[in-house]
């Protein structure tokens, strides 16, 4: 879940916070009205029961846990259950990040196709605001202060009325540019009178001698499209039969190609059926692999204007292994079909011939845990596609064109903590073709890449 939404690990931890002398009940949080004079408390790892907290029972026995609560801690255990029922306090956590990553994303989404808020959208947002803070985070996290929370709370659509979008309040370009501020300081006297003179001084030649490099790379790159060294014109890739969403795709190809045999790329992991995909003789025939592609992605919230996405698939990117997941359309499928695996191999000719073509280990679709938050707020649930007795997953040979977008696909901590306990993390399970096709996946639908 952490690693969905972006947060630590002890973000989402579902430890409960108060005050030494109780919850207030009349303000900033938006509680609904006062605490319960019925409300189970737990203090000192005590409360109206034996002890232990259970999130549909309440307290019922003491366990070891309670030695890390924090005294005088209270809970509505009534407030609780008026809001979620019999919900599982880990379960109601997940679904409110989930609900927050949704709100967050009705405020700052994509905004490369996305049309101005109006004031009833600006209405609907504030409600989905409200339902955040009294539906979710006050049951759960119990009242408290917080005037970030108060914002949300009552003042989320009058500062859309004034303000406008949030964008206008986006202060990331100009933050982007400290990190050369800081290095740029780095090289003055450090003088309270002086420095800022310097600053401008070398900030204003750094900036000039960039903007010559990008002159110069860019007479490069045309230097090359001119004489065909790439895949094309700008690395156009128009295939015979185009995937059935897709129309016309452009992309570029990374220059830098290891030349390999089929052999010897069957060798790395996963990839042993290589041969057989491609159709080619194992050892007579040369690959031409390079690490990226450069391509415009394809949403299907809009039709263009989105930046454009590098596909990576190597071994070794800068010391480490980078393969990328990917959605893709193959061009037999029918409309609306949609694919997901991850990239193995970039493939762009095959002795003589070009191909481009990315070698995808598959996955499939899989079933959810019943009332599943991270499934009811969009995610798909993945897992290899495998047959009983495969070792690895099945791979499929997809056209460049074919690929759709980057998708971002994460572990299912959950079922690697059922399975192997707490401390397990996707390093540490065991590489082995049973615990392959047990593995599951969620994809970000929090945030796909922009």
């Amino acid at each position: 879940m952490a690693s969905l939404l972006g947060l630590s690990s002890s973000d989402n931890g579902g430890g409960l916070s108060g005050s030494e002398s109780g919850w207030s009940t009349n303000g900033d949080s938006g509680s609904e009205g006062a605490e319960s004079e019925t409300s189970a408390q737990v203090k000192n790892g005590g409360g109206s029961g034996a002890g232990d907290i259970d999130a549909a029972a309440g307290p019922t026995s003491k366990t070891d846990d309670f030695s890390c609560v924090t005294k005088n801690l209270e809970f509505d255990w009534e407030a609780y259950r008026n809001k979620l029922g019999d919900t599982p306090y880990d379960v109601a956590v997940t679904r409110m990040f989930v609900r927050y990553a949704q709100l967050v994303d009705r405020l700052t989404g994509n905004y490369h196709c996305r049309q101005p808020m109006s004031v009833a959208e600006g209405e609907a947002v504030a409600a989905l605001a409200r339902s955040f803070v009294l539906d979710l985070l006050t049951p759960i996290l119990g009242k408290f202060f917080s005037t970030k929370v108060h914002k949300l709370l009552a003042h989320v659509l009058i500062s859309i009325r004034m303000h406008g979008s949030i964008k206008n309040g986006d202060t990331g370009a100009n933050e982007a540019l400290h990190g050369h501020e800081k290095r740029r300081y780095g090289r003055t006297n450090g003088d309270e009178d002086t420095f800022r003179g310097q600053l401008l001084r070398i900030g204003q030649g750094s900036l000039e001698i960039r903007d010559r490099f990008e002159r110069e790379a860019a007479d490069f790159d045309a230097w090359f499209d001119d004489h065909d060294d790439d895949v094309g014109a700008q690395g156009t890739l128009a295939p015979t039969s185009a995937p059935p969403d897709a129309g016309r795709v452009t992309g570029r190809v990374a220059r830098r190609w290891s030349a390999v045999t089929v052999a010897k790329l069957a060798t790395r992991p996963g990839l042993a059926a290589v041969g057989s995909v491609l159709g080619l003789p194992l050892d007579t025939t040369i690959l031409r692999l390079p690490n990226s592609y450069t391509f415009s992605p394809r949403f299907p919230c809009c039709t263009g204007g989105h930046p454009r996405q590098h596909l990576r698939a190597t071994p070794m990117y800068r010391g480490l292994p980078w393969f990328d997941c990917l959605s893709y359309a193959l061009p037999s499928d029918s409309r609306g079909v949609l694919r997901y695996g991850e990239a193995r191999a970039i493939i762009g000719k095959a002795a003589d011939d070009d191909v481009h073509i990315v070698i995808v280990a598959a996955m499939d679709v899989c079933e959810s845990m019943p009332g599943c938050p991270l499934v009811e707020g969009g995610c798909k649930r993945l897992c290899w596609s495998m047959e009983v007795g495969d070792e690895w997953p099945a791979l499929h040979a997809v056209p460049l064109t074919s690929v759709l977008r980057l998708e971002h696909v994460v572990p299912d901590q959950d079922q690697t903590t059922r399975d192997f306990g707490i401390e397990a993390t996707p390093q540490t399970v065991p590489k082995t073709p049973a615990h392959r096709r047990a593995q599951r996946f969620f994809i970000n639908a929090f945030y796909p890449w922009p």
